[in-house]
């Protein structure tokens, strides 16, 4: 897959839902930024010969002339619940795999909440247009509640971004998109009505094993 699709994968279950509510403050976070983003983790493997195992939670790295934010830090992260990871991993193989070339894939499964009120917005994507350092990468979009903004634009390399293509994720949307051929960014979220608001997401990245 050289391109991108932009997908309707279904809600997830009150159960996925829920389990939102449970994520801890992501301790990756600049000070001066504030707490905005909430977190978990998990890796798995997969292939398209009918199975997926999932694997014991070890470092998230990226460089750090990939992510300007936190790159370069040998992130760890609370690990993501078994029945939750499963259910999202369902998915995956239904529904994503199918759209990648047939061969095996180590995966990595971020489970993200931003958070918005009225005195802040709720940064997506902190370190700005970028890419994570993978072959594919996932937006799932599990929920999103009283908030505006959080569109995700995908900029091919090859120009300045006059062929760039954006979306507005709503809950049960999602996009994968070649990591290699792409880079991208989320914009900020702020409330659609005064109080307080999230989006929650699954990022999901695959490499080739």
């Amino acid at each position: 897959m050289h391109t991108y699709h932009h997908i309707r994968l279904g809600k997830t279950s009150a159960k996925v839902k829920n389990s939102f509510d449970e994520l801890l403050p992501d301790p990756w976070l600049k000070a001066e930024d504030g707490i905005f983003r909430f977190r978990s983790y998990m890796q798995a493997r997969a292939g398209r010969e009918k199975y997926f195992d999932l694997c014991a939670v070890g470092e998230f790295f990226q460089a750090e002339k990939l992510n300007n934010y936190a790159g370069g830090i040998a992130r760890k992260y609370p690990e993501i619940k078994q029945d939750v990871a499963e259910e999202v991993m369902n998915l995956v193989f239904r529904k994503l795999l199918p759209l990648l070339p047939d061969t095996t894939y180590n995966i990595g499964i971020h489970q993200i909440r931003i958070t918005t009120d009225d005195r802040r917005p709720g940064y997506p994507a902190p370190e700005g247009i970028h890419k994570d350092g993978f072959k594919y990468i996932a937006i799932y979009c599990s929920e999103i509640e009283n908030v505006t903004g959080g569109e995700t634009t995908l900029i091919p390399n090859h120009d300045g971004g006059n062929d760039a293509s954006t979306f507005k994720l709503h809950a049960g949307d999602a996009v994968i998109f070649n990591d290699v051929n792409y880079q991208h960014y989320t914009a900020a979220v702020v409330p659609l009505l005064p109080g307080k608001g999230y989006r929650d997401v699954f990022v999901i990245t695959f490499d080739i094993e």
